[in-house]
This record gives structure tokens, C-alpha cells and sequence, in this order.
């Protein structure tokens, strides 16, 4: 190979380097700083939300007879769109730092397959289903109204409550499991008892569930109540217990919520204390600063305001120096 070629190959692939972090940085929410990202996040989330709003209207005889070619049209525009962003992502992925070590066969293996990239597999299963299949998409109404998942890419709230639901899983499902119980056991109690006076409502416990899971979770819808008075008097204290126990799980992501909240804010403000430690914060500081937050999905006002308070406290402190 010569010099000039190894040359035009070493600038070829920079040149795609380049286009392919800046695919990365426009699509990646720690970019929504720049005008061009936030355009092109807002234009996807309209599509998307246009798109969910169609089907809903398509399954509507009426509308669906009406508009065909109009439903079809938005459809084909969508899925092409969805199907090019999908192959841009699955592209661009291994420009992300928790890739850097892998070879780019591998980090893209392993990003096809995180919940994110698959629920953008999703938005394109019925293009996807269509080409291998004669069937109508009318059918597959459910898939495209599960694009709305696609919505976990722009708002930053969906991140932090798929955190909270992680590292509080265990207790939600034991909290889960003692309703299961309870419910199973209601509705042996209320088989015992009003079985023989309603027989096809309470004549068994399978019967007897439909009773037990409206009543503990409070919906009350009053298709099916007891007429005995043992009966009610159970009912009244499954009601009591009810209340309390759906509002346990509740509770715990509540109070998760606010944990989760305070200690990213209490990460980031160790590290901007790390940057004060010299009495200022410096222009790649910053920017790491600003990344960092970005990632721990903290608004940039309060970012902003916590450099501040911080930067004031820091004035009564020591210096690193000289210690005055």
C-alpha cells in the first residue's frame, strides 16, 4: 500500500469517526443542549405521539374507511423514519464510554439487545412481521401503540423510574406476594361462607377470585357482593386490610423516589467539590460536570444553582495552599 493510499484510508476513517460521534451526540440525550438535538428529539417525539394517535383513530371503522390511504401514508412515513433511526443507533452505539473497550462487532451485539434498543425493535416489528408475512397491520394495533415506549429516549423521568422500580423490586414483589395471599384466602373464606347462598357467583374459589381482586384492591365494582351477614362482616375487614396493603407498594416508590433523588444530587455535589478544591472550576471541569448531571438526569437549573451554593460555601473554606 502506498503512502498517499494509506493516507486517503486513515482520513476515510476518521471522516467516518466523525459523522458517526456526531450521529451519537445528536440521537444521545446528554447532547440536548444543542439546538440541532433538540430539534431532531422534538420532531421524533411528534412523530411518535402522531403516529399512536392514528392507530388509535384507524380502529375506528368509521375513521379507518374514511382516511385509508392517509392512515397508510403516516404509517409508511413512520416506519421508515423508525427503521433508520434504529440502524443509525445500532451504528453509532459504539461511540458510547461503556463500549469503548469492546470491538465494534460486540458493542453492537450487546446494545441490540439492552431494553432500549428493544423497544426501538418494537416501534419496526410490523414492518419487520409484514415482509415475511401476508397479514394485515390493522392486527398488529397493539404493537404499534406499544411505540409510546419509544417516549423512554426524550423524557429523563422514565430513566429514574425504571431505577426506582429496580432496586426496589424485591420489595414491591414481596409486597406483591402477600396480596396474592391474602386474596387467595379471601376467597376461601368467601366460598365457605357464601357459597351455598350464592352458588354461581361464590360456588367455588376459582369463582369466588373475581370477588376477592375487586375487593381488596378497592375498585368496589358491586357486580358481585355478599348477602350473608358473616359474609359482610368478612368483606368489611378484607375491605380494611385492602386499603392498606395497596397503598404499601405505593409507599415504597414514594419513598424510593426521593432516596434515589437526594443521592444523585449528593453524587454530583461530591464532585463539584472535588473541582472547588483549587477555588475554581475550570472549562473541561465544567463540561464534566455538565455531562454528569446530564447522566444523573439532574436539570441543568439546579446543576447551575447547586455550583453556586457550593462556590459560596467554598469562600469560608481553607485554602488548598496555604490554609488560610
Amino acid at each position: 500500500m502506498t503512502q498517499s493510499t494509506l493516507e486517503t484510508s486513515v482520513t476515510k476513517n476518521a471522516l467516518g469517526q466523525s459523522y458517526r460521534a456526531k450521529a451519537y451526540l445528536l440521537l444521545e440525550s446528554q447532547s440536548n443542549l444543542s439546538i440541532a438535538a433538540k430539534s431532531i428529539n422534538f420532531f421524533l417525539i411528534v412523530l411518535i405521539m402522531t403516529n399512536v394517535i392514528a392507530t388509535i383513530f384507524e380502529s375506528e371503522s368509521y375513521y379507518h374507511e374514511q382516511y385509508l390511504f392517509e392512515f397508510a401514508l403516516i404509517e409508511f412515513i413512520s416506519l421508515s423514519i423508525f427503521c433508520a433511526e434504529y440502524l443509525i443507533r445500532v451504528w453509532c452505539c459504539v461511540e458510547a464510554e461503556e463500549y469503548s473497550q469492546l470491538a465494534n462487532s460486540k458493542a453492537r451485539l450487546k446494545y441490540v439487545f439492552t431494553p432500549i434498543a428493544l423497544i426501538d425493535l418494537i416501534a419496526i416489528l410490523p414492518f419487520i412481521i409484514a415482509m415475511f408475512f401476508s397479514i394485515d397491520l390493522r392486527s398488529l394495533r397493539l404493537i404499534r401503540v406499544l411505540r409510546l415506549l419509544k417516549l423512554t429516549h426524550y423524557f429523563k423521568g422514565f430513566n429514574i423510574f425504571i431505577s426506582v422500580i429496580t432496586k426496589e423490586f424485591q420489595s414491591i414483589t414481596a409486597a406483591i406476594m402477600v396480596m396474592v395471599f391474602l386474596i387467595i384466602i379471601a376467597a376461601s373464606l368467601m366460598h365457605t361462607i357464601e357459597g351455598h347462598a350464592q352458588p354461581e357467583t361464590f360456588g367455588s374459589i376459582l369463582r369466588a377470585l373475581w370477588w376477592s381482586v375487586v375487593t381488596m384492591t378497592t375498585v368496589g365494582y358491586g357486580d358481585v357482593v355478599p348477602i350473608t351477614v358473616i359474609g359482610k362482616v368478612i368483606a368489611t375487614i378484607i375491605m380494611l386490610i385492602g386499603v392498606g396493603l395497596v397503598a404499601l407498594p405505593a409507599g415504597m416508590l414514594a419513598a424510593r423516589f426521593g432516596e434515589e433523588l437526594r443521592e444523585r444530587k449528593e453524587n454530583l455535589d461530591s464532585k463539584i467539590k472535588v473541582a472547588l478544591t483549587d477555588g475554581y472550576i475550570d472549562q473541561k471541569e465544567y463540561q464534566d460536570l455538565a455531562n454528569l448531571a446530564d447522566k444523573l438526569e439532574i436539570d441543568q437549573e439546579d446543576f447551575k444553582r447547586s455550583i453556586e451554593l457550593l462556590k459560596q460555601g467554598n469562600h469560608h473554606a481553607k485554602c488548598p495552599h496555604c490554609g488560610k
